[in-house]
C-alpha cells in the first residue's frame, strides 16, 4: 500500500533530472557559439595589431638603413631600406583589407599613407644627396628636413589605432570572461540539483533495501557473536532456566568441558543450597583429578548461566611457585652470607636468614620494609650505601672490606657485590650478596703475625749466625785452623741457603697477598743483564759452569724494577747452573722480536721430564726428590720467578727437549703506553744555581711543601721542592744539596725504598736525611705559625739479616777523627748484641745496649749519644715510640734503624707515622731541623751534582 507513492515520488524525481540535464546541455551549446564568436573578434584584433606593429618596424628598417647609408656610404647598408619598403606595402594593403572600408578606417588610412609618403620621400631623398654630394650635406639634409616629425606622426597615427584595437580587445575579453562565468554557474547549479535529485532518488531506493536488511543483519551479527563468544571462551557454559533443566552452551570438547551429566548434580545443589539473586562460586574436581572453579549467575529473568573454568593448571602453577619460593628461602637462608633484594623505594623484597640475624629479627619481619621502619635498621646502612646510585646509572659496586655491627654489638666484615635486576615490567631492584670475611680477617692477621714472627725470629738469629760465621772466617778472631776452614765454610754456606729460604717464602706470600711493591723505571736491560752474569760467575765455578752472553746481543729500554730482575735472573742462571753437565756452558741471548725484547737463558743439561712440564712455575716443585739432596734449592724459584715477570707486564715460557737441554725465555713489551725516558745523569736538565746551604724537600702535599719551605727560608736555607723520589733522584744528580728532608706521606712504597736506594749511593751516604712530618692547624697557607711538626735524622735504613760490612761503612762514616762518639744499640737479641759488638770493635767509639724501649730511655737519660742503632720490634713496645725522644734531646741524635720487616708498607706505618706525635711550631720546627744538621755525625756531607 506504501510502495506506489514512493514509486511515483522516485519517477519524478528523474524526470526533473533528465529536464534539467537537456537545459544545461542547450544553455552549453549556446555558451559555446558566443565562445566562438568572441574568439574570431579577439583573433581580428590581434592581426589588426600585429599589422600595425608590422608597419612600424619595416619604418624602422627604412630608417636604420637610411642612416647607415648617409654614415658609410656603403651600398649594403641600403638592404634593410630596400627591404623595408617592400614589405611597407604588403603591410599596408593587409591593414586596409584588415580594416574595411568605413569612413573612419579611410580617413584615418589616408592621413597615414600621407605621413608614409612624406617619410619615404624624406628618406629618398637624403640617400641621393649622400650619393651625389655627400656626407655632410646628407647629415644636414637629415637634420633639416623634417624627417623625425614625420616618423613621430607616423607613431602617433600607429600608438592610437593600436591602443583603440586594445580597448576594443580588453572589452571583448571582460564580455567573454563574463559569459564564461555565468555559463559555469549555471553548470554547477544544474548539476548540483541533478546530483541531489539522483541522490535522493537512490537514498530512498536503498532505504528499502536497508530496512528490509536490519534485522537480519542484527540476528546474524547477535548469533555470530554469540557463537565466536562461546567458542573463544575456554571455559564451560550452561544455561539452567526456571524449571531447572540445564543446557549446554560451549561447543562440546573433551579438553575443557565438563561432562554434563557429572555437574548436572552440582549446579542443581548450588541453587538448593541458596536462591537469593547473588553470584555463587564452588571449587570442584571430576572423577580425573581436574579442579574446576563455577559460578552461579542468575540473569533476573528468573534463569541462571553457570560458568565452570579448569584451573588445574592454574592450580598447579601455583603450587609450583609456592614449592620455588619455599626452596629459593631454604637455599638462602642456608647461606651464612648476607642476600638481600630491595626495590627502588627502599624496601627489602628478599631477606635471608643471615641477614634478619644481623637485626635480632626473621626474615618476615624485615621483608617488605624499608630500613627506617626497621628499630634496628640503621645497622645495615653501611651495606646499603650506594643502592640508589646502582638504581640510577647501573653497572655493579663491589667493596673489598666493609665492617657492620650486629644487634648484639659485635663487628663483622664482609666483601660486599651488588648488581642491578632488571624486571619484565621495566622496573629495577638491587641484588646483593655481602660474604662473611671476619674470620678471613682474623686468618690474615694470624698468618701477618706468623709471618712477622718468621722474618724476626729467624733473621735475628740468623744474622748473629751468618755474621758470627763471617767473622770466624774473616780472621777476626784469630787464624783459622786448616781443619775447621772447610766445616765453618759448610756453615756459613747453609747459613746462606736458610737466609735465601726466608726470603722466597716471604715473596711467595707478599705475591699471593698483592703487597709486594716494584720500583718500575725505565731501564737500559743490556747492562742488567751482564750484571747478572757477573753476579752469578762464582756460583757457576761451583759447579765447573761456565756463563756467555750470546753475541750479538741486543738491548733495549724497558720499563721494570731493576732488582726484582735481577733476582729473575739469578733464579734462571742458578736453575739453569745446577742442571748443567760439569764443563757445560749456559747462554743467555738477547733479541728483538716486534715490539718486544726477548731475554732467553739455555742450558745444556737433561731437559725437563714430560710429566714435570706442566708444574714447573708450581710451588715447591722439583722433578725429583733427589734433585734437592743433590743440587739445593727450595722449589719456589721458578714460581716466584714467573709471578715477578708477570707483575713487570712480561710473560715466561721454555722450550725444552730431553737430553738436549733447556731454554727459558722472558719477553718485555719495547714500547708500553705511558712509559717515560730512561733516565741517565748526562740527559738530566741541570737547575738553576741557588745561592747558600740548600735543603731538597720531598713532600707530595704542595701545600705542605710550601709551608715548609718558607719555614726554612725564614732560617737562612734554600730550598727546592719536589713531590716524588724520582724527582728528587733527578734534582740529586743536577745540583748539591746539604741535606733533605722525607715526608712520611709519601706512598708507602716510596719512603722508606728511596731511603734505601740514596744509602747504596756512595756520595749519598752522608747526606743529611731528616724525616719531617707536618700538621695543619690553620687555614692560611702562609701562616707558619698555624703548622706544627717534627723531624728524626734517619742516617740509614738496614734490613735485618744485617751485612756487617754495611754497618761498618756507615759507622765509618759518622766518626769525627779525635772525637769518640757513644753509640747506643738497641736490640732484644742478646746473640745479635754481641755480633754488632764485635763488629764494632775496631772503631774508636763507646758501644752501649738495651734489650727494650724502657732500657734505652734509661741509657739515654744517662748519657749524651752521638748515634742509635734501633730495632724496631721490642718486647715491651715497637721501637720506633723512640723516634720523638731521640728528636727532642738536645742536640737531636740520628738514627739507624734495622728492620726485621720485609715490607715497606708495615715500616712506614710503624714508624714514620710515629713522627706525628712530635708537636713543634714552625720556628721550633726549624731549629730543629738546624740543630740536627749542625750535629750530623761526620764531616759536612752534600749531595754530588754539580756546585751552585
Amino acid at each position: 500500500m506504501q510502495a506506489s507513492p514512493r514509486l511515483s515520488w522516485h519517477s519524478l524525481a528523474f524526470a526533473i533530472a533528465c529536464v534539467l540535464l537537456v537545459a544545461l546541455a542547450w544553455h552549453g551549446a549556446r555558451t559555446q557559439r558566443s565562445l566562438l564568436e568572441a574568439n574570431q573578434s579577439v583573433r581580428g584584433s590581434l592581426e589588426l595589431i600585429t599589422s600595425i606593429q608590422a608597419i612600424l618596424s619595416s619604418l624602422q628598417d627604412i630608417e636604420t638603413g637610411q642612416r647607415g647609408f648617409i654614415l658609410t656610404g656603403e651600398p649594403s647598408y641600403l638592404e634593410p631600406y630596400t627591404k623595408g619598403r617592400l614589405r611597407l606595402a604588403r603591410e599596408r594593403q593587409a591593414l586596409e583589407q584588415r580594416l574595411g572600408g568605413n569612413g573612419d578606417s579611410a580617413a584615418w588610412l589616408a592621413e597615414l599613407d600621407q605621413a608614409i609618403a612624406d617619410r619615404l620621400e624624406t628618406a629618398a631623398s637624403n640617400i641621393a644627396i649622400r650619393r651625389e654630394v655627400g656626407l655632410e650635406a646628407a647629415a644636414e639634409r637629415a637634420r633639416n628636413a623634417g624627417g623625425k616629425a614625420a616618423m613621430d606622426r607616423i607613431r602617433r597615427l600607429l600608438g592610437a589605432a593600436e591602443a583603440h584595437e586594445r580597448g576594443h580587445l580588453e572589452q571583448d575579453r571582460q564580455a567573454l570572461a563574463e559569459r564564461v562565468a555565468y555559463a559555469q554557474r549555471v553548470a554547477v547549479l544544474g548539476g548540483l540539483v541533478v546530483a541531489l535529485l539522483m541522490i535522493g532518488a537512490f537514498w530512498a531506493i536503498r532505504r528499502n533495501l536497508i530496512a528490509r536488511h536490519r534485522l537480519a543483519l542484527v540476528a546474524q551479527a547477535g548469533q555470530a557473536r554469540v557463537d565466536a563468544l562461546l567458542q573463544a571462551v575456554p571455559d564451560s557454559l550452561y544455561e539452567i532456566d526456571r524449571n531447572g533443566t540445564i543446557r549446554p552452551l560451549s561447543p562440546a570438547s573433551g579438553e575443557r568441558t565438563a561432562a554434563p551429566l557429572a555437574i548436572e548434580p552440582v549446579l542443581r545443589d548450588m541453587l538448593s543450597r541458596d536462591g537469593s539473586p547473588r553470584t555463587l562460586t564452588r571449587d570442584w574436581c571430576d572423577e580425573a583429578g581436574n579442579t574446576f572453579e563455577i559460578r552461579l549467575v542468575p540473569t533476573g529473568l528468573g534463569d541462571h548461566l553457570a560458568i565452570a573454568r579448569d584451573v588445574t593448571e592454574q592450580q598447579r602453577n601455583r603450587q609450583r611457585l609456592q614449592d620455588h619460593r619455599a626452596f629459593l628461602r631454604s637455599v638462602v637462608d642456608a647461606d651464612e652470607n648476607l642476600i638481600y633484594v630491595r626495590d627502588a623505594l627502599g624496601r627489602f623484597q628478599l631477606c635471608n636468614l643471615a641477614l634478619a640475624q644481623v637485626l635480632d629479627l626473621s626474615p618476615e619481619a624485615v621483608e617488605g620494609r624499608q630500613p627506617r621502619d626497621l628499630a634496628a635498621g640503621h645497622l645495615l646502612m653501611p651495606l646499603l650505601d650506594g643502592d640508589q646510585d646502582l638504581l640510577e646509572h647501573g653497572g655493579a659496586q663491589r667493596h673489598a672490606e666493609i665492617p657492620v655491627t650486629d644487634s648484639a654489638g659485635q663487628e663483622r666484615w664482609f666483601q660486599l657485590t651488588k648488581r642491578p635486576l632488571r624486571l619484565s615490567d621495566g622496573s629495577v631492584q638491587v641484588v646483593a650478596v655481602a660474604i662473611d670475611i671476619t674470620d678471613w680477617r682474623q686468618i690474615q692477621r694470624l698468618k701477618s703475625e706468623f709471618v712477622s714472627t718468621v722474618s724476626h725470629e729467624l733473621r735475628t738469629p740468623l744474622t748473629a749466625i751468618r755474621g758470627g760465621l763471617g767473622m770466624l772466617i774473616g780472621g777476626i778472631a784469630g787464624e783459622v785452623p786448616p781443619t775447621m776452614r772447610p766445616l765453618l765454610d759448610i756453615a756459613h754456606k747453609n747459613s746462606e741457603r736458610l737466609v735465601r729460604l726466608i726470603n722466597d717464602i716471604l715473596d711467595i706470600e707478599k705475591l699471593e697477598a698483592g703487597r709486594l711493591v716494584l720500583e718500575m723505571a725505565p731501564v737500559e736491560v743490556l747492562p742488567l743483564v751482564e750484571q747478572a752474569l757477573t753476579n752469578n760467575e762464582p756460583y757457576a765455578r761451583e759447579f765447573q759452569v761456565s756463563l756467555a752472553l750470546q753475541q750479538p746481543a741486543e738491548g733495549g729500554v724497558l720499563v721494570l724494577d731493576a732488582d726484582r730482575f735481577a733476582q729473575v735472573m739469578a733464579n734462571l742462571l742458578s736453575n739453569a747452573i745446577k742442571h748443567s753437565p760439569a764443563g757445560g756452558v749456559v747462554t743467555v741471548s738477547c733479541e728483538r722480536h716486534g715490539d718486544h725484547l726477548e731475554i732467553a737463558v739455555t742450558d745444556r743439561g737433561q731437559g725437563i721430564p714430560e710429566a714435570f712440564r706442566g708444574r714447573i712455575f708450581e710451588r715447591f716443585a722439583q722433578a725429583d726428590a733427589s734433585d734437592v739432596r743433590s743440587r739445593g734449592g727450595t722449589g719456589l724459584g721458578l714460581a716466584i720467578t714467573r709471578s715477578l715477570v708477570e707483575q713487570m707486564h712480561g710473560t715466561i715460557g721454555f722450550d725444552t727437549e730431553t737430553g738436549r737441554g733447556t731454554r727459558f725465555h722472558l719477553r718485555f713489551p719495547l714500547n708500553q703506553p705511558a712509559a717515560v725516558p730512561a733516565v741517565s745523569p748526562n740527559t738530566i736538565a741541570r737547575p738553576a744555581a741557588i745561592e747558600g746551604q740548600r735543603i731538597l724537600i720531598v713532600e707530595p702535599d704542595v701545600r705542605a711543601a710550601e709551608q715548609l719551605a718558607v719555614i726554612l727560608r725564614q732560617h737562612g736555607y734554600a730550598t727546592r721542592s719536589c713531590r716524588t723520589p724520582q724527582e728528587a733522584r733527578e734534582w740529586l744528580l743536577g745540583a748539591t744539596f746539604q741535606a733533605l728532608t722525607l715526608s712520611p706521606n709519601l706512598s708507602d712504597e716510596q719512603g722508606v725504598a728511596f731511603l734505601r736506594d740514596l744509602r747504596e749511593e756512595p756520595g749519598l751516604r752522608q747526606l743529611p736525611v731528616l724525616v719531617v712530618s707536618l700538621q695543619q692547624d690553620g687555614e692560611a697557607d702562609s701562616d707558619t705559625t698555624a703548622v706544627r711538626g717534627g723531624a728524626v735524622g734517619v742516617m740509614d735504613w738496614l734490613r735485618e739479616p744485617v751485612d756487617a760490612a754495611r754497618v761498618v761503612a756507615v759507622m765509618r762514616a759518622c766518626l769525627v777523627p779525635g772525637q769518640r762518639p757513644n753509640i747506643l744499640h738497641v736490640e732484644d737479641d742478646p746473640d745479635l748484641r754481641t755480633l754488632v759488638a764485635s763488629q764494632l770493635a775496631g772503631l774508636d767509639a763507646d758501644l752501649w745496649s738495651a734489650g727494650s724501649v724502657a732500657e734505652a730511655r734509661e741509657q739515654l737519660a744517662q748519657r749524651p749519644h752521638e748515634l742509635v742503632l734501633l730495632d724496631l720490634m721490642l718486647p715491651d713496645g715497637d721501637g720506633s715510640e723512640l723516634l720523638d725522644d731521640l728528636s727532642r734531646n738536645d742536640p737531636p741524635i740520628p738514627v739507624i734503624i734495622f728492620s726485621a720487616l720485609d715490607e715497606p708498607a708495615a715500616e712506614n706505618h710503624l714508624v714514620l707515622r710515629r713522627l706525628v706525635k712530635s708537636r713543634h711550631d714552625g720556628s721550633e720546627l726549624a731549629a730543629l731541623i738546624q740543630h740536627y744538621l749542625s750535629h750530623w755525625p761526620g764531616p759536612p756531607a752534600t749531595s754530588q751534582g754539580e756546585s751552585p
